[in-house]
């Protein structure tokens, strides 16, 4: 089994705390919010939250390699300080090379925009920077605690080639489903 590599693992305040009986993605992101909050100084709290969910999403994804709903094996994290809107790479379905964004939301009725949510300079550099087939609908993946996508980000600015899985579609993968939480669990022990 892959190890997590998401620097979270050791910058979190209570990684065992955040994890310890969880088997819901809303208390996942309440606890989340909750621990964002304890440090404000040593660690801002929207930097706290979307860390803490780009280690779930690494997670979700590493422990689901055959999911083609996911559809991303290989995936790594990329480092933080080339912030350049992609979080990770890895291989599609189709295998090429997939990209993925993580953007976490207190607030899962949102729906992201392309301007709003900084969006555009995920699917700039998945195309210029790690060279994701241009004509693929299947290569870049957004992955949110918000609604989706609006739909004119969707249909008319990505044309339909970015591929979101909002809250709902998350909470359908992992809420009361222990054999993820436990997994996330062992391979937080495993990682560290």
């Amino acid at each position: 089994m892959e190890k997590l590599v998401h620097p979270f693992l050791y910058r979190s305040h209570d990684l065992d705390g955040l994890l310890k009986d969880t088997k819901k993605l809303s208390t996942f992101c309440s606890k989340l919010e909750t621990q964002s909050m304890l440090f404000p100084d040593r660690y801002k709290p929207n930097d706290y939250k979307g860390d803490g969910f780009e280690l779930f999403v690494e997670a979700l994804i590493k422990l689901s390699p055959i999911d083609n709903r996911i559809g991303i094996c290989n995936y790594q994290p990329v480092d933080h300080n080339e912030d350049t809107g992609v979080d990770g790479i890895g291989i599609g379905v189709d295998g090429k090379v997939a990209t993925v964004q993580v953007k976490y939301r207190s607030n899962n009725e949102t729906l992201l925009t392309a301007n709003k949510g900084n969006l555009s300079n995920f699917v700039t550099a998945s195309l210029i920077k790690y060279n994701v087939d241009p004509a693929s609908k299947v290569s870049m993946l957004i992955i949110t605690t918000a609604e989706g996508l609006h739909y004119f980000t969707e249909a008319e600015m990505f044309l339909n080639k970015v591929r979101c899985i909002g809250y709902q579609d998350l909470r359908n993968f992992v809420d009361n489903n222990l054999n993820f939480w436990n997994a996330f669990r062992s391979l937080v022990k495993e990682s560290k």
